[in-house]
């Protein structure tokens, strides 16, 4: 069973893990703003980037690939059979954002990796700070029959599963950039609030998840502010601990001396 759905995941997922495999080593995150635009407040004007609304364009195309397959109530039937642990195909890529973030593997289990996908736990860390309009999950299914609902399940899981593994590559290749300039902080902050946008139109629950936002805010965060909030992070729990670590990893790519 588990190397069906691990085969289906990988079409799914090809393109927008593709897309996403060399965003690190951009030269855009290098990129110093021109004169003229040097006295810019904020990212107005800056576009997502194209490596990233093909992955968003491609999340939102899954939709419409995978409703064929769940149209049919017997074919549903037996599908939804094999459904069960579908999450596994996800984890890959959140142990190299796990790895990238200097979190070792042998201070983290799975049980955390899986924790740390889902987010909820993030959530109630960082929702205390900053408000997360687009985190709030909406559980009103409406009058569907059991049919629809079924059929929306069968895609929603997919869904989940790689919307999951496409934000833990984000996070991952993010996470190995080695510097970040202005502007191109004004790029990250953009992308991200993209993909949050994307996968809150998909209305799938449990997307986007919680650190999307919290990177985009940070990116752009004021220098001195950012450096204040890390020299007062409690990392006294495994989540504490690697919102602190990734809050790190941004300092430093901006040239915060920590």
């Amino acid at each position: 069973v588990r190397s069906c759905q691990s085969f289906v995941f990988d079409i799914c997922s090809a393109l927008p893990m593709k897309h996403l495999d060399s965003m690190s080593t951009l030269p855009v995150w290098k990129q110093e703003e021109s004169l003229w635009m040097s006295s810019a407040p904020d990212s107005y004007g800056t576009l997502p980037q194209e490596h990233i609304t093909h992955v968003g364009e491609h999340m939102l195309a899954l939709v419409q690939a995978l409703e064929p397959f769940a149209s049919d109530k017997d074919a549903l039937l037996l599908a939804n059979l094999v459904m069960g642990g579908v999450e596994h195909v996800a984890l890959e890529p959140w142990k190299a954002f796990i790895d990238a973030i200097d979190c070792g593997s042998d201070d983290f289990t799975e049980d955390f990796v899986a924790e740390l996908m889902k987010g909820q736990a993030l959530k109630e860390i960082l929702s205390k700070e900053e408000s997360f309009q687009c985190l709030e999950d909406d559980d009103d299914e409406g009058d569907e029959d059991d049919e629809d609902s079924d059929m929306h399940n069968f895609c929603n899981q997919w869904l989940d599963a790689v919307c999951t593994a496409v934000t833990g590559r984000l996070l991952d290749r993010t996470m190995r950039i080695h510097h970040l300039s202005r502007k191109g902080c004004d790029h990250l902050s953009v992308d991200y609030n993209y993909i949050v946008n994307v996968f809150t139109a998909l209305g799938v629950a449990g997307h986007p998840h919680p650190l999307l936002s919290h990177i985009a805010e940070i990116s752009k965060m004021d220098l001195e502010a950012l450096q204040q909030r890390i020299s007062t992070l409690d990392g006294e729990t495994q989540i504490a601990k690697a919102i602190a670590n990734t809050e790190a990893k941004i300092a430093m790519m901006r040239g915060i001396s920590l």
